[in-house]
């Protein structure tokens, strides 16, 4: 068994294959799928950037930009949505080896880290998101290794898991939480060199804040504190995405309730309250983040922050007794063979989730239905597969409809907008969810004027509109935008 922060060759062989049999897994899946309108969102961003668009200044975004820049080199590569799937996926493995890389480091222990490791990368929730181009697997990994790096000695890992803190907080806010976390930490057991990691981490990012002021006019701070303070609130949205995880990721929940016991014994034992410390931050820094369900349109992405510490206490809870020669060897066996199973399967082929055929039906519809670089009304995978802009730049449906739900004037601007085209026909082609409120609140124009010709056969619910046929029984026109990449030709509202 190798020691403190090293593998024995037959674990890091194996956890190499199981790596590369996840990704072979995952990739021979990829394909052209649009799985959410979150990660749409991003996609659309991305490319816009891509295009010379500046986010914040030219159109609307909620959260710190890492992601979509990240992105914007993807989008050059010309094929649709396949770089962004590979880049998620990519992320995800080095998660799973940044994860097992931390439980070495902190049980010494090859047996439990390589289960860490593995239960990380096929976590339900994990496999679930995996295709989805968004931020919550990246703040996962920046954390995990910043946790890894301050286990680790010296002034220069200290100031590598600072940097990786500031590109965490420049992905998505929910790491603050776990940012306290490590201040405390380097605080209590590292405090000689606590200067150096505030300056690095708070004066880094207040220095990154001030740029991204700069360069986008002022507009930055405005729409990441406006679009999370418009959102309303909501306790069923808080049960109900208590409830999806626990359905989904039940197999980690069991084993890491037993699993949190042994690992505070055994750090107790072992004299190591700095990673007792950083464990149980973790834990609550998670927690913090799910109290934020509370609010309409978050999900249980948020919990793929704190699922690897699951993943790390439920391989605890499995391998601890077993490690320790009690009877209950033959129940932690138990244990495996329920959470692999069910991990893998949960009545459904999460490795293979996909609506690619619904995509490439609404994708040759938009080409079918309108000119070369004509804007459609479109969630923006369809957009980026089918070589459509989205019509007034971005239209990101999460922030707009809370927006126009709280009666903010530049809401109510842009559905007028948008409403006055559809009743023009202004759009050869419209796509919307099922479940968001767009169709709702631009149901009376879309009735008048267009015909619903095509329903999503898969997750997610979506439905394609197409222009009404003229009274005279002629086809009817429609208004070409003159600057569909910039803004509608309309004037209203440009985001």
């Amino acid at each position: 068994m190798g020691g403190p922060g090293r593998f024995s060759r037959p674990y890091r062989s194996a956890f190499y294959f199981l790596t590369g049999l996840f990704l072979a897994l995952n990739l021979g899946g990829v394909d052209h799928s649009c799985l959410d309108a979150a990660d749409s969102a991003y996609l659309i961003s991305a490319d816009a950037i891509a295009g010379g668009l500046i986010p914040y200044r030219d159109f609307l975004a909620a959260h710190p930009p890492l992601l979509y820049v990240a992105g914007a080199p993807l989008s050059w590569f010309g094929a649709g949505v396949i770089p962004f799937r590979v880049f998620s996926l990519l992320v995800l493995a080095c998660l799973g080896l940044a994860v097992w890389k931390l439980a070495l480091r902190l049980t010494g222990r090859d047996d439990i880290a390589f289960l860490a490791g593995a239960f990380t990368l096929f976590a339900p929730l994990g496999i679930y998101f995996s295709k989805l181009f968004i931020q919550d697997s990246l703040v996962a990994l920046l954390a995990v290794a910043s946790m890894a790096l301050l286990l680790g000695q010296g002034r220069r890992r200290l100031a590598a898991a600072g940097l990786l803190c500031i590109l965490a907080l420049l992905t998505k806010l929910t790491f603050l939480p776990l940012l306290l976390v490590f201040i405390l930490y380097v605080h209590r057991f590292r405090r000689p060199e606590l200067g150096l990691f505030l300056e690095l981490t708070l004066g880094g990012s207040l220095l990154a804040v001030l740029a991204l002021e700069l360069l986008t006019a002022g507009a930055y701070l405005d729409d990441i504190i406006l679009a999370q303070a418009s959102k309303g609130y909501s306790f069923a949205n808080f049960h109900e995405g208590l409830l999806r995880i626990w359905q989904i990721d039940w197999p980690l929940l069991v084993a890491a309730a037993p699993g949190l016991w042994f690992a505070v014994d055994f750090l107790r034992r072992r004299h190591a309250p700095g990673g007792l410390l950083l464990l149980l931050g973790w834990l609550a820094a998670g927690a913090a983040v799910l109290l934020t369900l509370f609010a309409d349109g978050h999900d249980t992405n948020l919990y793929l922050l704190v699922e690897p510490a699951l993943a790390l206490l439920a391989a605890w809870g499995i391998m601890g007794p077993a490690g320790r020669g009690r009877p209950a060897a033959a129940l932690a066996m138990a244990l495996l063979l329920v959470s692999v199973v069910g991990m893998v399967s949960k009545d459904r082929v999460l490795i293979n989730r996909s609506n690619a055929g619904d995509v490439a039906v609404i994708a040759d519809t938009i080409e079918s239905a309108s000119a070369p670089g004509e804007a459609s009304l479109v969630p923006g995978c369809y957009a980026l597969e089918a070589d459509r802009p989205v019509a007034r730049r971005f239209f990101d449906q999460f922030l707009w409809e809370e927006k126009y739900r709280r009666g903010e004037e530049d809401a109510q601007r842009l559905f007028s907008g948008i409403e006055q085209d559809i009743s023009r026909r202004a759009y050869p082609v419209v796509v919307f969810e099922e479940d968001r409120a767009s169709l709702e609140i631009l149901d009376g124009a879309l009735a008048d004027s267009y015909r619903r010709t095509y329903d999503s056969r898969r997750w997610p619910p979506v439905g394609l509109w197409t222009p009404k046929p003229a009274q005279d029984g002629s086809s009817s026109s429609v208004v070409v935008l003159e600057n569909p990449v910039g803004g509608s030709s309309t004037g209203d509202c440009l985001l």
